[in-house]
């Protein structure tokens, strides 16, 4: 990748070769050639004179979109968005499946010889902005048209934003626009409070300078190409042959290994969450890998392989079904992300314990499919289909139960199923397992636990014998305590949402992402304002006005102190940081 903070200001000084001319035309004509059928032809119709040029244009930010993003042709050509109302974007791709957002300002030069302009980055890092603002009726309709999708990625935490100007000129920019570029890369490191040590491929916003060499180095070795495993052994396997073909059976844990060992994060280009980092559930599969190898296949639920084609052996035949080697072309795991890297991680320390770790496995062969419609039906399927999530094993907590039983007493009723109601709407005596886990988290006015609410709340339901479950839910807790808790919380979040709809999205931006994102931390100040919430063996009545007075000058306070201390801090990831919040705590 073309991180700006990798290149020198000695770079762009450097004059192009005589050959820059020939090379930007040939890069013009060949990627027109490979994304036009995709990209919109408003304002740019083929009888016109600068058809080519501004199709090279767009063209460009597609394959910026589909190297950096990991979208297929079709999804970055459609992805473009140049127009003379773009607003100074000329592409975003999503890809949920990775949790990347490439934002894109593309430009043909013809002569291969230009450069960045200072008022270029000033119109692309001004947009990009306004785009993390929210300020979507500023740009094209192709991006206004994604704008669920655009919320969704800036109010998550995993995925990460890759802001890239690529052109057909010389590697880097002016000393003084490379230099404004490096200052906005560490503004956005530091609003987004990036710990300092992480690795600059995994910064939540990154920002890319794309040149013709660049280009030309992405076309030559190609960084997305498939993956083929061969010689995969799998025990005990049996086939399937409609509607789709498909093997199954057993596979040993020094081949998942060695797959991780060479492939990475390759292997789950279409898994919907991929990989989860360090949590809980991971550590928990490495423990079982780690102690009790041959219990494995008991404890896991397996993997599935999607595969472009599969091929048995031909020697299978002699020694049926017991073991069998096959090929196949163009995997991608879909379930299964943190068994395969968590066996990878501890591969290297349990010598030939790997041996005896076996893991259910489904390999599915889903040929000729158009516009990856099987893939994404079977995908969604796995990762959602009667999914099972920390918080349901929740319901077999005994605590839980005594809680359900108290709130019986009170004319209550404790849901501690999921369902799709949203109980806090429809009956006020019914409480749900996730409102209570939102009330006493806030209630609790623990910096630690408030951020850990509003980035990761599936940790709470990890591990139960941990501190973040139980400094919530624990003996001490009473069903009284709950109830009040839980009307508090919920005149709170009414107040909130009141607030957002009376505030202009579009002429106070920046104080509606704040009032949104920090809804977590004014319930944490406000319920702790209220005298007996924590000890009363009452049913406490919520004071509505003095709670919305009281969420008003809350809202200003917080407001005036991040602007004041943090003008460019990104609300989402501000909330969601615990050494951030506790200076909240000690302002008031």
């Amino acid at each position: 990748m073309a991180f700006v903070v990798d290149i020198r200001v000695e770079d762009n000084a450097v004059a192009a070769p005589a050959t820059a001319q020939v090379i930007a035309q040939r890069l013009g004509s060949g990627l027109r050639e490979r994304f036009e059928s995709h990209i919109h032809k408003r304002e740019c119709k083929p009888a016109q004179q600068d058809y080519n040029t501004k199709m090279a244009s767009r063209a460009l930010a597609a394959f910026t979109m589909y190297q950096l993003g990991g979208v297929d042709d079709k999804h970055a050509g459609e992805s473009v968005c140049d127009s003379s109302a773009d607003g100074g974007i000329d592409g975003i791709a999503i890809n949920h499946n990775e949790k990347i957002v490439v934002v894109v300002q593309s430009k043909f030069n013809q002569t291969g010889n230009g450069t960045w302009t200072k008022a270029d980055f000033i119109c692309f890092k001004d947009a990009c902005e306004k785009l993390q603002n929210e300020r979507y009726e500023l740009f094209d309709k192709i991006l206004q048209d994604k704008n669920a999708d655009i919320n969704t990625a800036l109010n998550s935490f995993d995925y990460k934003f890759i802001f890239a100007m690529t052109h057909t000129g010389k590697k880097g920019a002016s000393e003084e626009v490379l230099r404004d570029m490096q200052e906005w890369q560490s503004q956005l490191n530091d609003a987004s409070f990036t710990p300092r040590e992480l690795a600059k491929e995994e910064w939540a916003f990154q920002v890319h300078l794309i040149s013709s060499e660049d280009l030309v180095h992405w076309l030559q070795t190609g960084s997305r190409g498939q993956i083929d495993l061969s010689s995969v052994e799998i025990e005990r396997y049996g086939y399937l042959n409609e509607p789709y073909k498909a093997f199954y059976g057993t596979l040993s844990g020094d081949q998942i290994g060695n797959w991780w060992r060479q492939f990475g994060t390759r292997l789950f280009t279409k898994n919907i969450r991929n990989m989860l980092g360090k949590t809980d559930v991971n550590e928990e599969i490495k423990k079982s890998v780690s102690e009790n190898p041959e219990m494995f296949w008991f404890y896991n639920n397996g993997i599935t392989i999607l595969v472009n084609e599969a091929t048995p052996h031909r020697r299978n035949a002699a020694s049926g079904t017991e073991r069998g080697s096959f090929d196949f072309k163009d995997v991608s795991i879909i379930n299964g992300a943190q068994t395969v890297s968590s066996i990878g991680t501890v591969m290297d320390t349990l010598g030939d314990k790997i041996y005896k770790v076996k893991v259910p496995v489904r390999f599915i062969e889903v040929r000729e499919d158009q516009d990856n419609l099987i893939s994404n039906a079977i995908t969604r399927a796995n990762n959602f289909q009667n999914r099972v999530l920390g918080r349901d094993f929740a319901s077999q907590q005994p605590d839980q139960h005594r809680l359900a039983r108290e709130l019986i007493l009170e004319g209550y009723q404790y849901q501690l199923l999921r369902t799709d109601e949203d109980y806090s709407q429809s009956n006020a005596k019914v409480i749900d397992l996730d409102e209570a886990l939102n009330a006493l988290a806030c209630l609790s006015k623990n910096n630690t636990i408030v951020a850990t609410l509003k980035s990761n709340r599936g940790r709470f339901f990890e591990n139960f014998d941990g501190s973040l479950y139980k400094t919530l839910f624990n003996p001490r807790l009473s069903g009284t305590k709950l109830i009040n808790a839980v009307n508090h919380f919920r005149v709170i979040e009414r107040a909130i949402s009141e607030t957002l709809s009376a505030t202009d999205k579009s002429t106070h931006s920046r104080r509606h992402l704040i009032i949104t994102h920090g809804n977590r931390y004014y319930a944490s100040v406000l319920l702790t304002t209220v005298g007996n919430l924590n000890s009363s063996t009452e049913r406490l009545n919520p004071d509505v006005d003095k709670l919305t007075n009281e969420l008003a000058i809350l809202i200003d306070t917080t407001e005036n102190y991040i602007e004041t201390n943090y003008p460019n801090a990104y609300p989402a990831r501000f909330f969601a940081n615990p050494a951030k919040i506790q200076e909240l705590y000690a302002s008031n």
